[in-house]
């Protein structure tokens, strides 16, 4: 198990949609080590016609680690959304953040043809700029999707990305873990992983595998409720 604290985000609206804004930071203090996550998988509804914002800032002390392990965004048909995630963290600190995502409910029909999401990265460690990633789909997200350089029809993905004076030697471990589902790059004292699935359920069991070889403990007990 691991040790330090943990805790759990909850959107009492039970969701996000157009016009919506949320915000969330994390200090992790010298020394300490901090799990955050979610109560379930966060939903981003339909909108109409604003974008929904959510804004994660987190901050690593000297020899910190933060773990920042959030279950699923689900984007439903005609959904908007931006969302930053912000890191400020020491230069011996550790970082393991991941962001999966699910295009809609696949046991509910569900599908999504149209909307809007921008997802903002950005990591300084001991203030210089380490990493820095963006995604975003807009208007025929079906079709963008669909596309092999994309996602090649499935409908979830993840990143995944881990910063630690131990990162580069972890690469082999990683990638064997995620096996077929997805690559991984190291280099400057991290790792980056992109994961693709057909659904939600296989994006989840790679995660949990892939996840635990970079945490000495398990997924937060949510992620198994």
């Amino acid at each position: 198990r691991t040790t330090g604290c943990e805790a759990v985000l909850l959107n009492t609206a039970g969701g996000v949609t157009g016009g919506d804004r949320f915000a969330n930071t994390v200090d992790a203090d010298p020394g300490t080590t901090v799990t955050v996550t979610t109560q379930t998988a966060e939903r981003i509804y339909r909108s109409t016609g604003e974008d929904g914002r959510v804004g994660n800032i987190l901050t690593l002390g000297v020899g910190a680690r933060l773990d920042w392990l959030p279950q699923e965004t689900i984007l439903f048909d005609r959904a908007r959304l931006r969302r930053s995630l912000t890191v400020e963290m020491a230069e011996d600190a550790t970082l393991l953040a991941i962001e999966p995502l699910v295009l809609g409910r696949a046991a509910m029909g569900e599908t999504v043809a149209r909307g809007f999401l921008s997802d903002q990265w950005r990591v300084r460690r001991g203030g210089v700029l380490a990493y820095a990633d963006a995604m975003r789909l807009d208007g025929d997200i079906a079709e963008v999707t669909a596309a092999p350089a994309s996602m090649g029809g499935g409908i979830a993905c993840a990143a995944l990305v881990y910063i630690a004076p131990d990162a580069e030697d972890r690469i082999d471990t990683v990638r064997t873990a995620l096996g077929e589902d997805g690559g991984v790059s190291a280099w400057n004292g991290l790792i980056a992983a992109r994961i693709v699935a057909k659904d939600g359920a296989r994006l989840r069991a790679v995660l949990i595998r892939t996840v635990a070889t970079l945490r000495p403990g398990p997924l937060p007990r949510v992620w198994f409720s």
